[in-house]
This record gives C-alpha cells, sequence and structure tokens, in this order.
C-alpha cells in the first residue's frame, strides 16, 4: 500500500513537471522621475516614491541605448533619464524589493508623458514574442508558456510608426484592424487586466517588429 502511494505521488510530480510554466507576470508603474543614480530610480507613482534597483541586466529601451549597450559597462542610466522626465519601469518585486527589469523613458507624445495619468500609473504586463495575432486575440511566449490575452476594440496598439500607419489606413478608407500593426515574431509588451476566459490586453507596445 504505502508502495503505491510512492509511485502515485512520483507519478502526479512528474505529470506536474511536464506542465508548461505559467508567465510570472511583471509590474508596470509610469511617473515622473525624481532621482538616478547608477544602481537605483526613483519615480513618484501617484503621489508616493517608488525606489527601484537597477542591475547590470536591467533593460534600457531608449534611442541610442543599444549602442551604448555594446560598449564596456553598459548604458549610463544618467545619460538617457533625466530628473523631472516620465519614465515607465517594469519590475519584479521579492521580499520587498523592487528590481526595475526594464525602464523606458516616455517621448512627450507618449501616454504619461505631459501629466501623470491617475487611472493608469501603474499595472501588470507580460513581454514576449508573438505566436499568433487575430483579431480579437493575441497569444505571446513569455517566460517559456504561451499565453493568450483578448483583444477588443479598446486595445490600443503603441509603437514606432503605428500613428502614421494609422492615418494612412484611414486616409485609403481601409480598416485598422490589429493585424495591420503586429505580425508573429514581433517582440512586444501587453499590458493587461485580468477577468474573463483570456486577460484582456488594454494596449500592446511593439518594442520590435520580426525581421522579414
Amino acid at each position: 500500500m504505502k508502495r503505491a502511494c510512492v509511485v502515485a505521488v512520483l507519478v502526479m510530480f512528474a505529470a506536474l513537471a511536464a506542465m508548461p510554466a505559467s508567465a510570472a507576470p511583471t509590474k508596470w508603474v509610469r511617473g515622473p522621475v525624481t532621482s538616478v543614480a547608477a544602481d537605483t530610480i526613483t519615480v513618484t507613482v501617484k503621489g508616493a516614491a517608488s525606489t527601484f534597483k537597477v542591475e547590470p541586466t536591467t533593460l534600457l529601451i531608449a534611442r541610442g541605448a543599444g549602442t551604448a549597450q555594446k560598449s564596456e559597462g553598459g548604458p549610463k542610466l544618467g545619460e538617457f533619464v533625466k530628473v523631472g522626465q516620465y519614465v515607465e519601469v517594469r519590475y519584479t518585486e521579492s521580499a520587498g524589493v523592487k528590481v526595475a527589469t526594464e525602464i523606458r523613458p516616455l517621448a512627450t507624445e507618449e501616454e504619461g508623458a505631459s501629466k501623470e495619468p491617475a487611472a493608469s500609473s501603474t499595472g501588470t504586463s507580460a513581454r514576449g514574442a508573438v505566436v499568433s495575432i487575430a483579431a480579437d486575440s493575441v497569444v505571446i511566449k513569455a517566460d517559456g508558456a504561451d499565453v493568450k490575452f483578448a483583444v477588443t476594440a479598446k486595445t490600443q496598439v503603441l509603437g514606432t510608426g503605428v500613428g502614421t500607419k494609422m492615418r494612412e489606413l484611414k486616409a485609403a478608407g481601409k480598416a485598422t484592424a490589429i493585424t495591420e500593426f503586429i505580425a508573429a515574431k514581433d517582440d512586444v509588451i501587453v499590458y493587461y487586466a485580468e477577468g474573463g476566459a483570456a486577460p484582456e490586453a488594454t494596449s500592446i507596445r511593439i518594442i520590435t517588429k520580426a525581421s522579414k
């Protein structure tokens, strides 16, 4: 009997190990920078200061940062981020320590740049390569697992050139479906809200378009 129980437990453990890991959600905040150091950045979010640890693995998404990344020592945060500038910080939190995984300065015309949006200064997101895209859903590979998000008419698409293409499609009388902007293998960040059969994408930011 004891042997059977042990076997059953081992079988159950093997089955659980074979299951795909769920994507770990990454939190994000947007707000003005109040201080910048070599290993920390502090952002004001909803009137409160939040400090994030900056590590060598922290990705800086800014014009010219890719070139600096290749140089010895990598990019210096203070060269790309200034006090008073609005940024988006994606981070993980463990034992009360917030570690920035990505820092992205917000351009003047982007969300949260001119003023802090009260309803969208914090949230949850996932980043990965697009596996499939349809008018009502998007699937990305995040943390080794395929994660599906519902897409609605309210889902925004953000990224370089999106606004220009949107105007061109409207001028030509064509539909501005999400499939016109996002394709398989694109590197994207999906900002989402939980609920329903699948989490709902509130906005999708294109980080890098897939090579054709």
